[in-house]
């Protein structure tokens, strides 16, 4: 799942390569890991963009897309969700430290 955080990862699709059900994979991983597979993709896809809002000047639209998310908008909602702050604002508080 690491290697495709950029792009479409369908949870059947790992499944089918743990040779599981989906819904059995879904059970083990929420047990192994603490949160749901789509949480944890979520949550690497954030620390991912935040890599990038800090180690490079990136616009936000390339960001958002690197890091997985289908547009700037759905990155900003994301990202405010889990961070508490956008992405624009975190990253110059960040770089001004």
């Amino acid at each position: 799942m690491l290697e495709h955080l950029d792009g479409n990862v369908h949870l059947a699709r790992v499944a089918q390569e743990c040779q599981m059900s989906v819904s059995h994979f879904a059970r083990s991983f929420k047990v192994s890991f603490g949160v749901s597979a789509h949480r944890w993709l979520i949550e690497r896809r954030i620390e991912r963009s935040k890599e990038l809002l800090i180690q490079t000047r990136t616009p936000l639209i390339d960001v958002a897309l690197q890091s997985g998310f289908s547009d700037q908008a759905a990155f900003t909602r994301t990202f405010h969700q889990v961070v508490g702050d956008s992405p624009g604002r975190w990253r110059r508080e960040q770089v001004g430290r």
